[in-house]
């Protein structure tokens, strides 16, 4: 039991992808045995747990997949149908639990004790529910191949994303098998309804989801049960009619409806129409409809309501973003003045929209706000912020248990690497990596994802030299690579490859036209001295010879650094490495990118279908350079925000004498490595902008503050928290020897026990509670303010919780019953 919760309370703060097979899934198998080994003495505890992580926890795709696990095991199936009610809560819960089931069973039937469940939950549900979620699917369909274009230029004009007949063919056939297939298909409403025969208690309703029409007759009317025991009256007016379920009244329908106005606004906020979060996520689009003065009240008075925000739940780093989306300069606030006095309804203006590979610009058309905010308005609002983020901070932050004179040292990784997206959900790490050169913290390769080459080296305590290399390694014919250097306007300015093998510190090793018993071609650039108008370098491969990369075995790229200096190593270093593979024969594997300060390397892995040499993969350079310099203009959340905004809540919460923030990078211009948050002011997101100019101070690189924790340590100041805040999972166990390893033996032999926790922020390392037999080290994997609860709260306390947790008891059968209720007759 105590397993289980450790193994929750670590990846819950990153869910696992759930992808049923426990045979490549190591976290589901982890999880199906757990289960197993605790029902052989307490089959409940597994439903209790169930119930546990639905509401106290509020992860949906763990109850569902542990429910479904419950359903696998005997002991717990007499359980489960009472359990399935009290664990769900929307009608896609019901639908992606059944397909967790069909995945770990293999068979798309459903067990009675789910049917039954099922039918139970359905019943539940209001036609608000059945509306919102009516054409639900689970999981979601792909999206349907988009038509390509005819080419452009010279030639035919040939599509290099239209595969050969017979590789198009076969692609065809496995779609149409996957779409048939029984699980892998989308489940519906309509086939949960059908399958368990549910709705009996709400039969209007029912139909309406499986658009039936009103019956002919009044035999026909009782038969389908729309007479509700007597209840209700046919209506023959209503005969052939189709069942509708009305369109639920909610912020996305009405705006969907009828636009974004100031009217509509109004009428949701008067209607309380607008839940918390989207007011939050909405504050932009309803400063720029130009709503009433009474509106603003509202939202302020709601911003300022300590039960409001408590309720919400809210992370403070939505906050952040709410109070970075209203910032406007005086500039923008005397724009939209001067739209406003003149005479056009709509101003055209370029926006980016999405994030990595899907970025792009497009001109949008914006309405003329006729009311636009003002200096004092928005400085009403950024109090308002700044009041929900210390009501956040108080009721939404659980404060890290200290005695009294001792602390909590909060360190703060803001180094290049912590630049990075701050993103939701799975992250896409390379299918097919090698065993790449790995950081001390062990951040895999992560498509789409910069890595800062400076602060990668300052791992190691190495200089990065900015003498880079890219190799192709193969067996077999033809193969090409190549790189394409593009200025900062998206312009080709050079590409060098076989027949062209050196520009400007760019050096290519020649071509190979066979290599039968295994190759290379290496492309090098001296970073430092490559002119200013090389923006962007895109390395691609070829075929020339015609074949798929899965038909080349040992087809492989590899990054490298070809003049490190250091402590641990000279010479050459491999960076990373990973594998070409797939029925496409080019593709852009990676890119170097041109920063304001250094260079980043990006793992792309784009593919098309055909294309003998770098310049037929022209077209898709560009379109990933759009979506670069796009995705960097949508000002997304850093690492660094969510990061140091955690240790700024954390401190409010808490108090200046019992919580230290520390930033930490490498040496800046004034030789300082970290900087100690001291006097900051009352106001959270105030100090967050502080610090974020202080951050900028710092150097790229990442070097642990140890100076810092040795004074500490000499000082014999109690601490009795060190929380670190990075892109990776830094473990005392597996380095004994790395200099924070050795702080933490030393502070704890001659000082006293501490508490150390590791928080991947970027959330690609491998959790773990008690990591190497020490209770006091957690390895934490994941972005959230939850991450707190884990650190406050003792896995004990969480297992008694549990405990307490009540499930209703099995349904006895209808025979049982019928014998009790005549024992209690006679």
């Amino acid at each position: 039991k105590m397993q289980v919760m450790q193994l929750l309370g670590t990846f819950l703060l990153g869910e696992p992808a759930y992808r049923g097979d426990t045979g490549s899934d190591p976290v589901a198998a982890e999880l199906l045995a757990l289960c197993q080994k605790i029902a052989k003495d307490d089959p409940i505890f597994v439903l209790k747990l169930c119930c546990y992580v639905r509401h106290t926890l509020s992860f949906r795709n763990t109850a569902n997949f542990l429910l479904a696990t419950a359903v696998q095991i005997d002991e717990c199936r007499p359980y489960v149908r009472t359990a399935v009610p009290k664990c769900t809560n929307l009608p896609t819960d019901l639908l992606e639990l059944w397909s967790y089931w069909r995945k770990l069973h293999g068979s798309i039937s459903l067990p009675s004790c789910l049917k039954k469940g099922f039918a139970d939950k359905f019943d539940e549900f209001g036609e608000y529910q059945l509306a919102k979620y009516l054409n639900a699917k689970i999981p979601k369909p792909a999206p349907a191949p988009t038509a390509s274009g005819k080419g452009k230029g010279k030639g035919k004009g040939k599509d290099m994303d239209e595969k050969d007949p017979e590789d198009a063919a076969k692609a065809k056939e496995d779609q149409l098998a996957k779409a048939h297939d029984p699980l892998t298909r989308p489940l519906t409403m309509k086939t949960l309804i059908r399958t368990v025969h549910a709705g009996s208690k709400n039969p209007e309703a029912t139909c309406g989801v499986l658009r039936k029409r009103y019956p002919m007759t009044e035999e026909e009317f009782k038969m389908m049960g729309l007479d509700l025991g007597g209840t209700k009256n046919f209506d023959p007016e209503r005969a052939a009619e189709k069942f509708r379920i009305p369109v639920p009244k909610t912020w996305e329908t009405q705006l969907s409806e009828k636009g974004n106005t100031a009217e509509v606004w109004e009428d949701l906020i008067k209607s309380k129409s607008l839940p918390f979060m989207a007011m939050l996520r909405n504050l932009r689009n309803i400063l720029m409809a130009g709503v009433s003065g009474n509106a603003h009240e509202s939202i302020l008075w709601r911003l300022k309501s300590a039960q409001q925000v408590a309720n919400s739940k809210q992370m403070p780093v939505r906050f952040l973003s709410a109070f970075e989306a209203i910032d406007f300069d005086d500039a923008t606030l005397e724009k939209l003045a001067n739209e406003a006095a003149g005479d056009a309804d709509f101003i055209e203006e370029e926006k980016a929209v999405g994030t990595g590979k899907e970025a792009k610009k497009i001109m949008k058309k914006r309405k003329v706000c006729r009311n636009p905010p003002t200096k004092e308005l928005l400085n009403k609002y950024r109090d308002a912020l700044e009041i929900a983020v210390s009501l956040a901070a108080r009721n939404n932050v659980p404060p890290l248990e200290c005695k009294e004179g001792s602390k909590a040292i909060v360190l703060v990784d803001v180094s290049g690497s912590m630049e990075s997206p701050l993103t939701q959900g799975p992250k896409k790490i390379h299918e097919s990596a090698l065993t790449p050169h790995r950081r001390s913290t062990g951040r895999p390769i992560v498509e789409g994802q910069d890595m800062d080459l400076d602060d990668y080296f300052s791992q190691a305590g190495q200089r990065h030299s900015k003498k880079l290399s890219v190799s192709m390694t193969w067996i077999g014919q033809d193969l090409d690579l190549s790189v394409m250097v593009l200025d900062k306007g998206g312009n080709q300015v050079v590409s060098v490859s076989y027949s062209n093998t050196e520009w400007t510190q760019i050096w290519h090793s020649g071509d190979i036209t066979s290599a039968p018993y295994g190759a290379e071609e290496v492309i090098s650039v001296d970073l430092d001295n490559l002119p200013p108008t090389a923006y962007m370098l895109f390395f691609t491969v070829n075929s020339f010879s015609g074949q798929t990369f899965d038909a080349l075995p040992e087809a492989a790229i590899s990054l490298r650094d070809d003049g490190l200096t250091g402590e641990s190593n000279e010479g050459t270093q491999e960076i990373c490495a990973f594998r070409l593979t797939g029925t496409h024969k080019a593709v852009i594997a990676c890119s170097l990118i041109r920063k304001d300060k250094g260079w980043a390397f990006r793992c792309l892995n784009t593919p098309q279908a055909q294309g003998m040499t770098v310049q037929s993969l022209l077209d898709k350079i560009k379109k990933e350079f759009a979506a670069a310099e796009a995705d960097a203009a949508t000002a997304q959340k850093r690492l660094m925000d969510a990061a140091l905004l955690l240790a700024l809540c954390l401190r409010e919460r808490m108090g200046e004498d019992k919580c230290e923030v520390v930033l930490f990078s490498s040496p800046g211009k004034d030789g300082q490595a970290y900087k100690i948050l001291r006097s900051l002011g009352p106001k959270v997101l105030a100090n967050f902008r502080r610090c974020t100019a202080e951050a900028a101070q710092l150097g790229r690189g990442t070097e642990l503050p140890i100076a810092y924790l040795q004074e500490l340590s000499a000082a014999r100041v109690p601490i009795d928290h060190l929380i670190l805040l990075t892109d990776g999972l830094i473990s005392p166990a597996k380095n004994p020897g790395d200099a924070l390893s050795r702080w933490l033996a030393s502070y704890r032999a001659g000082v006293k026990p501490m508490k150390f926790a590791c928080i991947d922020v970027l959330g690609l390392g491998k959790p773990c509670l008690g990591e190497g037999n020490n209770a006091h080290d957690a390895l934490i994997s994941g972005y959230s303010e939850a991450t707190l609860r884990y650190l406050t709260q003792e896995p004990g306390a969480q297992l008694a919780e549990v405990e307490a947790t009540e499930v209703p008891p099995p349904k006895k059968p209808r025979k049982e019953k019928a014998e009790a209720a005549s024992g209690e007759t006679a």
